[in-house]
């Protein structure tokens, strides 16, 4: 029986990993985790109990009936029967474009498991069904005189497939590497194709089959993006040679502290349902933001039926994760379901004296109001304990300018560095049906981040060849705090004229950010002779010397149109007005405060207009373009203020094809982008420790983009992705333009695949990633224009899943198969960080 013991299941579950022991707080267990969290996910179920008193997850009493349900589908065409036992039970069901024409099917009634109730809509159609790669079902013709029969394994490859699904929906459950629709660049619930823009997405099943447990290992495997290092805690990610900051959560924009490279607020992969990152700017929704690309972060929805996993992993470096997943409905009717996931993981490294142990805690629960009105009240929370963490990573250069070549596993932290973050994101949603297409969506959320730091890391300068010196390790405590609060409201719906019918999309969204820190003293300690730095040094004193305080606020109104002339041909149109505002003051130990900055931009317009046409039933041709608006209050001059607003404009076409009825996508695009404005980084300003930047006019990127993602056939999943990118910098002789990311590669590869064996090895399913990206360098902006290259490198991925049933199944995962030594993204502060050296994880996977 599950009652209420499931959320403490997961708990013990969790409670399995051990401590980090040391002399200073750190995580026990998920049950020892943040007051904060504890409170919101208490919360999340009280309002469960409030509105179902019995609130617990309904749940058959016997095992073996567990995934069985009621179904009152009445008779008629199969393929109706066939789409609403696809939308009921949320599994995906393929089938041959010509199969189900004509044949009728007597529906399904009764409680019955999900492969039953297939069974018996298929009874007497000469059709059977067959498992599919991530638990699905395709249909096929049955020989003469066979039972009709939903099998364990699928055995034949259909040419042409039709898909039965809602056609907005979870990537959960359909073992698919690609999506029917999406909203994240124009709200409208487009398909990809649809999409006047190049979209990737990484699904559930990717993620699992991959053992992505991180964003950033799930963004390491999109195409079109890189992932740089900047030390052992931040990670920045690009796209068409630009860093990538714009992020949503749900598809509401969302303003996180840059200062935390985002590390603090997107947690654990495991309450995500999909990741979609749509290339280029998307000024239409989040106004203000690079061309580079958005990253929307779709998190678990509850099930309409009980549903549970837990998994325990273990790997390199004494790396131990546990997670636990439970959902389903939590009162009789069904009309209010819960979901509660919980991840942990604790893990040593590579480097020498460094581990990073993570919690994370998602709690979700969505009611049925009224038949037409859904409201969804959730909490993640996230914790991050890191020991050894740097701040910077190993230098790049000996003083005679040639390149260093320190071993993979040197830390340059203090042994008493750490870097400790907090996070907490409330969100409520309400979301009504008005009739006739028209929808209303209004998301809230508050999202509290903060991080503990005192780093010391032994990076600063360069290296004597012959006695070790010439490095400084810089130190001292960055303590901050940040709250952000965001409202957004969208209207959808179709509206005829002209004799056809279009889409409007009407949005308004407000968020305040309020960031606080307590800024110290910082300290340089010069390193006699590097080459025998261990981390064992006496820790300097940090002492406060002000308090800062940064507010920022932003408003906007959009509106976009999507006109079908003809059925052929869509037409976006659409703007977005915004104001932002941002005061920055600073407030000595004296109580004497000084305006460090203040910007005030108001009805700040970025226009957004997308063609497509459609050549045919699968092809068809795109173009966009938007403006490029950005205030960058992270970047700040040698005055330590913010330099002027990124503008510009970024332009795109492509070709785009789905295959297989949505099941393949494909797309090709081509892309200019030109930036006034761009942040070029100049050095570090020794009195704050904060970084210096100016602004340059006239950079500009072009490229191209491929991609292909999807399901071959219902056992062959396949994502893969080829990009060129190139960026130029105005001609200023004697001035190398950081603003320009020469650590970006032109060349970029990407392939990620899974394959179920036919026949009798159906339950086990093999794959493997393939990355490759041409040679990158760093280069310093000073006189001496030192140069460190990245030769052009690839890493293999390898996995393997053998399923010993519905139930219970063993993955393992090899990374970095031929253990290639090289640094992603090398430059951060002058320093490089090196990529994981071989690695392995195994995975011991329960479903209930």
């Amino acid at each position: 029986m599950f009652q209420h013991t499931g959320r403490l299941a997961s708990v013990s579950a969790l409670n399995s990993i051990p401590p980090l022991a040391n002399g200073r707080p750190r995580l026990h267990a998920l049950a020892h985790a943040s007051r904060s969290a504890c409170l919101g996910a208490v919360a999340v179920w009280l309002v469960a109990g409030a509105v179902a008193p019995s609130s617990a997850f309904a749940q058959p009493a016997p095992a073996s009936s567990q995934e069985a349900r009621s179904f009152d589908i009445p008779a008629g065409p199969l393929e109706g029967v066939l789409n609403r036992l696809g939308r009921e039970t949320g599994v995906l069901i393929t089938f041959g474009s010509t199969v189900a024409d004509g044949v009728s099917s007597r529906g399904v009634r009764g409680t019955h498991t999900v492969a039953d109730a297939l069974s018996q809509a298929l009874a007497g159609t000469g059709l059977g069904a067959v498992r599919a790669a991530g638990g699905g079902y395709a249909l096929q013709p049955l020989p003469s005189g066979a039972p009709s029969a939903a099998s364990g394994s699928a055995t034949n490859t259909l040419d042409e497939v039709r898909v039965t699904a809602a056609a907005e929906g979870p990537s959960e459950g359909t073992g698919a590497y690609t999506v029917r629709s999406t909203s994240t660049a124009t709200r409208l619930g487009l398909s990809p194709r649809e999409t006047p823009q190049s979209v990737s997405v990484i699904t559930r099943q990717q993620m699992d089959d991959q053992a992505l447990v991180s964003v950033p290992e799930i963004l390491e495997k999109t195409p079109g993006v890189t992932v740089g290092r900047n030390d052992s805690e931040r990670a920045t990610f690009y796209a068409r040679g630009f860093a990538i900051e714009n992020l949503q959560f749900d598809g509401v924009p969302s303003t996180l502290d840059t200062s935390n490279q985002y590390t603090a607020a997107i947690g654990d992969s495991v309450i995500y349902d999909r990741i979609e990152i749509v290339k280029g700017a998307t000024g239409l929704l989040t106004g203000a933001g690079y061309p580079s690309a958005t990253i929307n972060l779709v998190r678990k929805k509850p099930t309409a039926e009980f549903a549970s996993n837990l998994s325990l992993g273990a790997g390199s470096w004494d790396r131990l994760r546990t997670t636990a997943d439970f959902s389903g409905p939590l009162n009789a009717s069904g009309s209010v379901r819960g979901r509660i996931v919980a991840a942990a993981q604790n893990a040593n490294s590579y480097v020498d004296d460094y581990s990073r142990d993570t919690r994370n805690l998602y709690a979700v629960v969505e009611a049925d109001l009224t038949p037409s009105t859904l409201l969804t009240v959730g909490v993640d929370h996230m914790e991050t304990r890191a020991d050894g963490a740097t701040f910077g990573h190993l230098p790049l250069f000996y003083s005679d300018g040639t390149r260093t070549n320190f071993r993979r596993s040197l830390n340059p932290a203090a042994r008493w560095s750490y870097w400790d973050n907090d996070s907490t994101n409330t969100f409520a949603s309400l979301k009504h049906e008005f009739g006739g297409g028209w929808k209303l969506d209004v998301a809230a959320s508050h999202l509290d981040q903060s991080k503990d730091v005192f780093y010391g890391s032994a990076y600063n300068g360069s290296v004597n060849r012959a006695t070790g010196a010439g490095i400084r390790m810089l130190s001292g405590a960055l303590p901050t705090q940040s709250k952000t609060d965001a409202l957004n409201i969208a209207l959808t719906g179709p509206f005829t004229l002209g004799g056809r019918t279009h889409e409007l999309m009407l949005g308004a969204g407000y968020s305040r950010q309020h960031q606080e820190a307590q800024l110290h003293s910082s300290t340089y300690t010069a390193i006699p002779n590097y080459f025998a730095w261990d981390g064992n040094i006496a820790q300097p004193a940090s002492q406060k010397r002000s308090d800062r305080d940064i507010t920022t606020r932003e408003k906007g109104l959009s509106a976009a149109v999507r006109l079908r002339p003809t059925d052929a041909l869509s037409v976006i149109l659409g703007a977005r007005a915004s104001w932002y505002d941002l005061r920055d003051e600073s407030t000595s130990l004296a109580g004497v405060t000084t305006l460090s900055d203040e910007l005030d931009i108001n009805a700040k317009v970025v226009p957004y207009a997308g063609v497509v046409y459609d050549l045919d039933r699968t092809w068809s041709v795109y173009a966009s373009h938007t403006d490029i608006f950005k205030p960058q209050t992270y970047y700040k001059d040698a005055s330590d203020r913010a330099i002027a607003p990124l503008t510009g404009k970024s332009s795109e076409v492509g070709v785009k094809g789905e295959f297989l009825e949505k099941r393949l996508n494909t797309s090709l695009a081509l892309f200019h982008i030109k930036q006034d404005n761009s942040a070029q980084y100049v050095g570090v300003n020794p009195a704050t420790g904060d970084e210096i930047y100016t602004a340059v006019d006239g950079i500009t990127s072009k490229g191209m983009e491929l991609e292909m993602a999807g399901q071959i056939t219902p056992s062959w999943n396949l994502a893969a992705g080829y990009t060129y990118s190139t960026s130029k910098k105005p001609q200023q002789p004697n001035v190398i333009l950081s603003a320009v990311n020469t650590n970006q590669p032109k060349h970029l590869f990407k392939l990620n695949t899974s394959y179920r064996l036919p026949g009798a090895w159906s339950q086990l399913v093999v794959g493997g990633s393939l990355s490759w990206q041409s040679e990158t360098y760093y280069q310093t902006s000073d006189a001496n224009q030192w140069r460190a290259t990245q030769a052009a490198y690839a890493l293999v991925g390898l996995m393997a899943r053998y399923e010993f049933d519905r139930h219970l199944s063993v993955s393992l995962n090899i990374n970095n198969v031929f253990d290639k030594t090289y640094m992603p993204g090398l430059g951060s502060y002058g320093t490089g960080v090196y990529g994981d050296p071989r690695n392995a994880l195994l995975t011991l996977n329960y479903k209930f």
